[in-house]
């Protein structure tokens, strides 16, 4: 028995993980078509000793998905390098949008969402309670922002919704299906006739139960500690490093290494790559669907077709460090409505989170959806760290140049689950079916690293 794996992010390297700590004796093989393994976590230190995360910065500790990466952290030993953000932290609990030039704290507990504050023009609270009163509109899918705007009207549609869709997703929430995104709420409307309603009654049914076999020391600490966002010593980079240095030993793994197609050959899978040609029995695929819908375009040209309609947006990241504190009041960071700008999606306070010294770090996160539209298909390094300095100067009102600055451009690295996501994904595990062909990373089952591992554990632990 030989198994494959496309792909050396952290999926790829997490699902040899799985493989290998699941007893299996059959022969690995990895192939990532870069020198680097990880995808796109990076985690880099510049001259001053200061952490810049290139791409994923911590993960939450929430649901199932947060506890697997925790379990899985607990099984590569790394509790003493943890650093976490508890829940009462003012980097878990102040959230702020950007509208009208202007910082606005969003609602964090029922005194606040019974307050009127800017830029709502009434208490959230009770442009939430409108719920209640909307009619069920039955649908198969439709966007997170035309659900938000139908059932607790446009502002929280533009102020809540909007720029979460662009935090996370990088996307435009007129695009992106609320069924994909939040498949709890759709369903409380769906079964419940109201959002609220099937929140408060209907919990049990709406939401994942807990998965058992997550227990260890590692989550229980996190629970009892109300921890909100963890990370790690050096990065989030040391997560994949202690992962690749737990499977190098019994893993093939082939970097620089592009899979060309595959093909069904007496019950085998052949795989070409740029230079050889392998026989194996089963494939575990932690592609992008972009990379891996060329890879089946022969084999299997529905599969082609279907992958082709998931599509993916680029973000530029600037990292920025400047001497001293400029930040007023600390928080996560801020969120910036597509309405106030198309450019900027908003600015990570990364210093509020985990501290390093007297130095404020930011993240300023740029494009996503709306990348080719403002910066064309190869803006500068210069011209995006122009952008993200006049950002931070107009938001904190500075003048200074901050002392060290790195400038990125992940291209194409999120995944849109737009309109109709669910049953394209049904569709093409349909056409899976019986192949011995598994789909694991961000493109199907949640863009998130913690989504993207605990999925690629199940799609793992069903090749067995």
């Amino acid at each position: 028995m030989t198994y494959a794996i496309f792909g050396g992010g952290v999926s790829g390297l997490a699902a040899a993980f799985y493989l290998k700590s699941a007893g299996v004796k059959s022969k690995i093989i990895l192939f990532e078509s870069s020198s680097h393994l990880g995808g796109w976590i990076r985690s880099c230190r510049n001259e001053n000793g200061t952490l810049f995360e290139l791409g994923p910065r911590t993960l939450r500790v929430a649901g199932n998905s947060g506890a697997n990466s925790l379990h899985l952290a607990h099984s590569l030993n790394l509790e003493n390098e943890i650093k976490h953000v508890t829940s009462s932290h003012p980097s878990a609990k102040n959230r702020m949008i950007k509208v009208g030039n202007k910082l606005h704290k969003l609602p964090n507990n029922f005194k606040s969402a019974l307050t009127k504050l800017p830029p709502f023009t009434k208490p959230l609270a009770f442009q939430i309670l409108g719920d209640l009163k909307a009619p069920v509109v039955p649908s198969n899918d439709e966007s997170f922002f035309s659900f938000a705007q139908r059932r607790f009207g446009i502002e929280v549609a533009k102020y809540a919704v909007d720029p979460f869709c662009r935090g996370i997703f990088a996307g435009n929430a007129k695009d992106l299906s609320v069924m994909a995104l939040s498949k709890s709420i759709y369903k409380a409307e769906q079964k419940y006739g109201s959002v609220l309603k099937g929140l408060v009654f209907g919990r049990k049914s709406l939401f994942d139960s807990k998965d058992l076999t997550l227990n260890c020391s590692l989550v229980g600490r996190a629970k009892k500690e109300k921890w909100s966002v963890w990370s790690l010593e050096g990065g989030l980079s040391t997560l994949v490093n202690t992962l690749k240095s737990r499977i190098e030993n019994s893993v093939e793994i082939h970097t620089n290494t592009k899979v060309q197609e595959i093909n069904s050959e007496n019950d085998k899978i052949v795989i070409k790559t740029d230079d050889s040609i392998y026989t194996v029995d089963k494939v575990i695929s932690c592609l992008p669907a972009f990379k891996l819908k060329d890879i089946v375009r022969s084999w299997n040209s529905p599969l082609f077709s279907l992958l082709k309609e998931i599509p993916y947006v680029s973000v530029g990241l600037v990292n920025l460090e400047y001497s001293g504190n400029i930040i007023n009041e600390p928080g996560f960071g801020y969120l910036i409505p597509s309405c106030e700008s198309k450019t900027v999606l908003g600015v990570i306070y990364d210093s509020c989170i985990f501290p390093q010294g007297n130095k404020t770090v930011l993240t300023v996160m740029m494009g996503g959806y709306w990348f080719k539209e403002v910066f064309g298909d190869s803006p500068s390094a210069d011209t995006l760290l122009e952008i993200a300095l006049q950002e931070i100067r107009k938001t904190f009102n500075v003048n200074i140049d901050p002392i060290n600055h790195k400038v990125t451009i992940l291209r194409n690295c999120i995944p849109q689950y737009t309109v109709g996501h669910h049953e394209r994904v049904e569709n093409i595990e349909h056409l899976l079916q019986g192949s011995n062909i598994y789909l694991g990373g961000n493109s199907f089952y949640g863009v998130g690293v913690n989504d993207a591992i605990y999925s690629t554990k199940k799609v793992v632990m069903s090749s067995l």
